[in-house]
């Protein structure tokens, strides 16, 4: 379990996850002016990526997705129209600054002086290669462009290994200065259809092509482009082999190929060629460019960049070339020239997602933590039916302080019931129930069993100081104490029982009077041997409690919960132990499924003949009945489906069926482990927050400068790197690719509301388990004072448990009442909620976690990046409770362990033996019964 709780918080960092597709339009239109005005000519529209370096250009509107903004005849004020053209015929590729011939921020002595002011406030056109993508953008800049667009080549791919040998006007290129494109990376090989659809294989002759200068001259590009009709020698050669156009299309959608630098004849005049690929690329910083400029002193990137595709760039290139500049005449005073309109793909500017999460994420907490206290609940129904029924009879005896339990009975002193009073009052609780003599008939006389519970001044849940005992009163009153300095009963036919939960002692007495008929000495003494033994039996002999199978942490425990869940962060992080995480995660959320959502469900609608059938065969397995099959089939298929389709896809997330099971299996975890993880005092509760506060904040924040990044949101995301995402893009189906594009499945996820990025908003199991282990503190110890207090309350009605008028004044508005509407159970349900705003703990602890966990995501939305949700939740759930204590004046009761929690759970231990009560009271004649009013 320890294991299992350290993975919860490996997901901690609230982040996303983007697809690697174009994110800005830019929309194409030819500018007419003459002397009868300005028209403006649509031609097309193109996609671009942005880069990581360059600011965004103005964002567009939703209705821009479907109708193009350059289709108006008056654009907007926040856009703008820029002429496109080529870079200066001095620098061709705007490397010039990068190669050291250039320098455009100190032009004096440089041969491109008039090139300065070329480029201002247009957008240039600038092919791919020689130099990185953020060098080009910054030559740009300096020479006064409004923009760049950088488009992909072929040629780009090809480059010289020796950059300064040379071959001029040698007619065969020197093959082993060429480093040539990298196989599915920059092209893929294979048979058609191929593997996703696409990839071919083609001969070329090498003499067709230009060589010169070396490695390989851009003028090439135009033979291994198009189809047959444009000179493309790979559709040549497709088409000798008896392939179409169509056929060449679909296995080659960019329609080029590339040299592989694999040759087919022994000379090299024939080489291998395979179809290119021609899909968007993210543009990324590339450090130092260059350039004469250090570093450390270049200036940013301020205008817009943008890639785009070799098709993309082949139309705009088609339309740019009949318009070098924005002075080509057409007659007299007649001018035109090729603008662009670009604009930033619209997306929300604040996700609803996050909102729909983060009530995923309170409502998660409020339920776990709703249903922890749920057998403080469950407990009062089945008390109070016994009381109405005449089962159990209470009453609270008040005991003068003594240090000698023995010298304080038949004390008495007056308390007012208030919360404090009645929460802290260290009350005797006597319960009577019906007497048989074993075999289901009544015994000679009316006995009842008494069983009264006493807790001691210096009790501590934790163990710590002082013991909880109870003591046995006889029904004349009389109570006899057992020896609290040796542990045993002063009365022989007392009985030392041990409860799963706490150390304690239980003494049962039997008190036989005389019977009215004639009967000998030993006959009496064997019918009280005979209800001795069956009293203890019965009360002995129950189904294990909730609170039997509870893990309860102490300090320790939360200084090994942290160490463990740094060694399997940094697992994960190192190791890819993603199958062996998701495996765990399906089958282990199966299990809870099955437990909290699929086993009830068929209970309630599969026909009692049928559901509890027995199945033969099965019991090895643990499935004993119908329902138990159909139950566990059930959830375990849901689960090993959720698993395939992580192990199949590569980017399951997009699968809606993954992400809402995935959802489904986090939220039964967190119900799960906070009801069998529980902590008894706000100290615990506090080591472990403190502890996972600063671990998350040293995971998110500062791991980078130790791991070169940060190892919470590497690990919560994935780690999918841009190479990665873009040969996933390429090779869905790919194996390296199964599961890589979604993030660590132990976290809640929720996928953006109309954003074309396909992103997720995610938070971490951790962040909820953790704090809802403090929160579930807080409902349970509200749920032990409303158990407590119901008890005293009817105690103190004065009714004796029977099923006339007192016993039910003494239960009045404890019941279902049918004639309250569907409206008025809402404002009741509401009413409550904002009393236990002032009374309780639970309620501030769900307001306190829910306005952390906005924080959060707050600062997300506000940093443009992960956080730590601990770093907002743990400070004001700590502050919450540390502030309530305080103004109840309770903190040092909930730092050490409230005394009532373990008075609740003694009555809870009392509700668990009804059962058994109840089937002994069925067996005793009610005619016989005494009419006892215990004092």
């Amino acid at each position: 379990m320890k294991a299992v709780a350290a993975a919860l918080n490996l997901a901690a960092a609230v982040s996303s996850v983007q697809g690697y597709i174009p994110t800005a339009y830019i929309d194409i239109h030819r500018t007419h002016s003459n002397l009868d005005g300005i028209n403006i000519e649509y031609l097309f529209r193109i996609e671009a990526t942005e880069s990581t370096f360059a600011p965004q250009p103005p964002k567009g509107h939703p209705s821009y997705t479907t109708n193009p903004l350059g289709k108006s005849d008056k654009l907007p004020s926040q856009y703008s129209s820029y002429p496109i053209v080529r870079p200066p015929e001095s620098d061709p590729f705007l490397c010039n600054e990068a190669t050291g011939t250039s320098n455009y921020l100190n032009p004096v002595g440089s041969i491109e002086v008039e090139e300065i002011g070329y480029l201002y406030k247009k957008y240039v056109l600038v092919p791919r290669g020689q130099c990185s993508f953020e060098a080009k953008a910054r030559s740009a800049q300096r020479l006064g462009a409004a923009g760049v667009m950088i488009y992909n080549t072929l040629h780009s791919r090809y480059e010289s290994i020796d950059p300064i040998k040379q071959y001029v006007n040698n007619p065969k290129p020197d093959w082993g200065n060429i480093k040539w494109p990298e196989e599915r990376i920059d092209y893929e090989c294979g048979t058609y259809p191929a593997k996703d659809g696409v990839g071919l294989r083609f001969e070329v002759e090498t003499s067709r092509l230009y060589w010169n200068p070396p490695p390989y001259n851009e003028l090439s590009d135009n033979f291994l482009t198009g189809w047959v009709d444009d000179g493309n020698l790979c559709a040549q050669d497709y088409e000798g082999k008896g392939g179409t156009a169509d056929g060449f299309r679909g296995a080659c959608p960019s329609e080029r190929c590339l040299l592989t630098g694999r040759n087919v004849s022994e000379d090299g005049s024939v080489m291998e060629a395979c179809c290119a690929w021609d899909l968007p690329v993210q543009m990324s910083s590339d450090g130092d460019d260059g350039d004469a400029v250090p570093q450390s002193q270049e200036e940013d990137v301020v205008i817009p960049s943008f890639f785009i595709t070799m098709e993309d760039a082949k139309k705009l290139l088609a339309v740019t070339d009949d318009s070098a500049d924005s002075t080509n005449v057409e007659g007299a005073g007649s001018v035109y020239y090729i603008s662009a309109v670009p604009y930033a793909k619209w997306y929300p500017k604040f996700h609803y997602s996050t909102v729909v999460l983060w009530a995923m994420a309170v409502f998660t907490v409020w339920i776990s933590c709703y249903e922890s206290a749920s057998e403080y609940r469950k407990s009062w129904k089945v008390i109070s039916e016994a009381l109405n029924e005449g089962i159990l009879v209470f009453s609270r005896n008040s005991v003068a302080p003594s240090p000698n339990l023995a010298d304080a009975v038949g004390g008495r002193r007056e308390r007012a019931d208030t919360d404090e009073t009645v929460d802290l009052a260290d009350d005797v609780l006597e319960v009577e129930m019906p007497e048989t003599n074993g075999n289901g008939e009544e015994s000679t006389g009316a006995n009842v069993h008494d069983l009264n519970f006493q807790i001691d001044e210096d009790f501590d849940v934790n163990g710590n100081g002082g013991r909880a005992t109870e003591a046995h009163t006889s029904t004349d009153g009389s109570t006899a104490a057992p020896d609290t300095s040796t542990g045993v009963s002063p009365n022989a036919n007392d009985e030392v029982v041990t409860d799963g939960t706490e150390e304690r002692m239980e003494t049962i007495e039997t008190n036989a009077p005389a019977a009215e008929d004639s009967t000998t000495a030993s006959t009496q003494a064997q019918q009280q041997q005979t209800q001795q033994v069956n009293a203890n039996s019965l009360l002995q002999s129950r189904a294990p409690s909730a609170a039997e199978r509870r893990v309860e942490l102490h300090a320790m425990h939360a200084f090994f919960f942290v160490i463990c869940a740094s060694a399997i962060l940094l697992l994960l992080f190192f190791f890819n132990l993603f199958k062996i995480v998701t495996i765990i995660y399906g089958f282990g959320g199966s299990a809870c499924m099955n437990l909290i959502i699929i086993q009830p469900l068929v209970t309630r609608f599969l026909p009692a003949k049928y559901a509890q059938m027995e199945v033969p065969y099965l019991k090895s397995l643990g499935l004993f009945t119908l329902a138990d099959v159909v139950s566990s089939a059930t959830s375990y298929s849901i689960g090993f489906a959720w698993i395939i389709i992580a192990f199949t896809r590569a980017n399951p997330l997009q699968n809606t069926y993954y992400w809402v099971i995935q959802d489904v299996l986090g939220i039964c975890y967190c119900i799960y482990v906070m009801g069998i993880i529980h902590i008894n005092t706000i100290m615990v509760g506090t080591i472990l927050l403190v502890l996972v506060f600063f671990y998350d904040i040293f995971y998110v924040f500062l791991s980078p400068y130790i791991f070169g990044t940060s190892v919470m949101v590497d690990v919560a995301t994935g780690g999918v790197t841009s190479g990665e995402a873009l040969f996933c893009y390429k090779y869905p189906s790919d194996y390296r690719c199964s599961g890589s594009g979604a993030p660590l499945p132990m976290m809640l996820v929720f996928p953006w509301i109309l954003d074309y990025r396909g992103g997720f908003s995610m938070i971490g199991l951790g962040d909820i388990v953790l704090p809802g282990l403090l929160i579930s503190f807080a409902a349970r110890y509200d749920g032990a004072k409303f158990l407590t207090r119901k008890v005293s309350e009817t105690n103190s009605s004065g009714t004796n448990g029977t099923n006339g008028s007192e016993g039910d004044h003494a239960l009045e508005g404890m019941e279902y009442d049918p004639t309250v509407t569907r409206k008025q159970a809402v404002m009741n349900g509401v009413m409550e909620f904002f009393k236990s705003l002032k009374k309780g703990y639970f309620a501030p602890m769900m307001i306190a976690y829910a306005v952390g966990l906005s924080a959060a995501y707050a600062a997300v939305y506000g940093m443009k990046r992960g956080q730590p949700a601990l770093l907002y939740i743990v400070p004001a759930c700590l502050g919450m409770i540390f502030a309530l204590g305080l103004k109840k004046r309770q903190l040092s009761d909930l730092w050490r362990g409230p005394k009532i929690m373990l008075k609740a759970n003694r009555i809870v231990s009392l509700a668990n033996k009804i059962p058994q009560l109840r089937a002994a009271a069925a067996t005793a004649p009610r005619n016989n019964l005494p009419d006892t009013t215990v004092v």
